[in-house]
């Protein structure tokens, strides 16, 4: 399935742009073991950023939700990537569309496709920016550690996620990219997630991307196995990376949504890096599907903090690698 790296001697520079950390996990505040690593990045998931869940009715907002993941993330040192789910039920009730399948139950939206008004989509999206910015104008109270990366959507090209076309897609990630940038000038732009880099995947994004490039600042990639868990061994990034190459697209990758499977841990981890992720997000400790083992995690936590703030990696054989700390001091780990 993949390219395997035979060359004795590889060396494949990483130099982060936006992160300190170069771990997160997906989190979910109601259950404790979902919330996140201190110091880490975390990707709420779904979240709380759904239109639904803040704008219930029309012109009221609730930010109760919202508010505690925020809050919990600064009083954690976390950074938050936040998800915008661009859906309310009052929204798209009031053009009759049809109702969607929610992959995540009742306290998700029962909508996937674009707004019926894209103008009150833009209200909504105004005072979700203005309220997580940090910059002193209707922000959050008590807000230490402002939101700057915003990731707009996530795997569009499946149904379940976004019940619309290609070019519906794309309208709402430029709108919501023009419109985050104008208010927030610091604002981070994450591409919506491509589940994986099967034949249907490339199509859809082989045609999507080129008409987001220039509306994202980060590519993601997101690698969930199936439930008998057949995986990939650098979470896809090798065959994203030919990809965004092939449509002239040079952009930093993030996985933002890590799982394993059946892949052994470490090499996984080690090379995803080695192919051009500069982060990595880790589905959770009690996300759904195959859980990673107990030896397998901890192996995971111990590389984390052995390695994570590193400036640059390089493989100097097939089983050993090379971290340059920030301090300018050498890991070397074997995998």
């Amino acid at each position: 399935m993949k390219k395997i790296l035979l060359t004795i001697i590889v060396s494949i520079l990483i130099t982060p742009l936006y992160a300190e950390s170069r771990f997160g996990d997906l989190t979910e505040m109601r259950d404790e073991r979902m919330r996140g690593k201190d110091g880490k990045w975390v990707r709420p998931h779904p979240g709380p950023f759904i239109w639904n869940g803040i704008e219930k009715e029309q012109g009221v907002f609730s930010w109760e939700e919202t508010d505690k993941y925020v809050s919990y993330a600064q009083d954690h040192n976390q950074k938050t990537l936040a998800t915008i789910w661009p859906h309310a039920n009052w929204e798209q009730k009031s053009c009759k569309r049809k109702k969607a399948r929610s992959p995540f139950g009742k306290r998700f939206t029962k909508y996937l496709s674009k707004p019926c008004s894209m103008e009150n989509y833009k209200n909504f999206l105004i005072k979700l920016v203005d309220r997580y910015d940090g910059d002193g104008k209707n922000d959050m109270p008590g807000l230490t550690k402002p939101i700057k990366h915003w990731q707009i959507m996530n795997e569009p090209e499946f149904k379940m996620f976004f019940k619309g076309k290609e070019d519906e897609f794309v309208e709402i990630f430029n709108f919501s990219s023009e419109l985050i940038r104008s208010k927030q000038k610091d604002a981070v732009i994450v591409m919506a997630g491509a589940a994986g880099m099967f034949p249907e995947n490339k199509t859809f994004w082989k045609s999507a991307l080129p008409k987001i490039k220039d509306h994202f600042d980060i590519a993601a990639i997101h690698h969930i196995t199936p439930p008998e868990g057949q995986c990939d061994k650098e979470f896809w990034v090798d065959e994203f990376s030919d990809l965004l190459k092939s449509l002239n697209i040079n952009k930093p990758i993030w996985v933002t949504e890590a799982m394993t499977g059946t892949c052994r841990v470490i090499p996984t981890y080690i090379n995803a890096f080695a192919n051009g992720a500069e982060l990595i997000i880790d589905v959770g400790v009690n996300a759904p599907g195959m859980k990673m083992g107990k030896g397998a995690r901890k192996k995971l936590n111990e590389f984390i903090e052995e390695v994570d703030g590193f400036k640059s990696m390089k493989l100097i054989s097939k089983k050993k690698a090379e971290f340059t700390m920030a301090d300018g001091s050498k890991k070397i780990i074997d995998f």
